[in-house]
């Protein structure tokens, strides 16, 4: 464990990346660095694959323990959600974020420049990956990135909505548009890792093979390219 760390109460636990502390008896958070586990708090978003898991496996090594913060000058004091930017060490000298990566319930995460554990975060991830651990299994998350509760190594199919004149139980078009995938979301096909988005040429037409994200971020994280069209 570095010499500049600063012991802290977890007072709550957010997500797999996300927590509360008691740091000079104030209540603060800590968004940790180098790492990004699948949503399962944001209201703006579904709960994705594994999230969970992952917030679950944060829960049990860190609920009422204490913990130790090391900053990263490379990465500054805070996000722009003002939460403290930290790496956390248990007490028994684990490095929490690397764990997370390890043992498959976190994907590595840079978010601009690069950060003083990067190389070992990167090599715990291809680790989890080759061993398929967490969200790395077939029968999970097959590694893909923001993808909603569902695993992603089996594709998603529809039924043909074509036929039928009346509008009974169709749904709106939009709905039709986005299908299997949530409104708004971004569209991935697994056969041609491409990805559209819903104002794309071939959005509506993509029903095969489908995984669904977030965001255009996620979807060049799973290795997807975007769409010319």
């Amino acid at each position: 464990m570095p010499d500049n760390v600063v012991a802290a109460r977890v007072l709550r636990v957010v997500d797999g990346d996300t927590i509360h502390v008691s740091l000079n008896n104030r209540d603060v958070t800590i968004r940790m660095i180098g790492i990004d586990t699948p949503e399962t708090v944001d209201p703006r978003k579904p709960v994705q694959c594994f999230g969970k898991e992952a917030s679950n496996h944060a829960h049990q090594l860190l609920d009422d323990t204490t913990v130790y913060l090391e900053p990263d000058n490379s990465q500054g004091e805070y996000d722009k959600y003002n939460r403290l930017l930290r790496y956390v060490w248990l007490a028994d000298g684990r490095l929490f974020n690397q764990v997370m990566i390890a043992e498959g319930y976190a994907f590595e995460y840079t978010y601009n420049l690069p950060y003083n554990y990067q190389s070992q975060f990167k090599a715990a991830q291809r680790n989890a990956q080759s061993q398929q651990l967490g969200l790395w299994a077939p029968a999970t998350c097959n590694g893909v990135h923001g993808v909603v509760n569902a695993p992603v190594a089996t594709a998603i199919t529809v039924p043909s909505t074509s036929g039928g004149g009346d509008n009974s139980g169709g749904g709106n078009s939009s709905d039709t548009a986005s299908a299997p995938c949530l409104i708004g979301q971004i569209k991935g096909n697994q056969r041609s890792m491409i990805y559209h988005m819903p104002d794309g040429a071939f959005y509506a037409s993509t029903r095969v093979a489908v995984v669904c994200f977030d965001s255009e971020s996620a979807a060049l994280a799973a290795g997807y390219r975007r769409s010319k069209r």
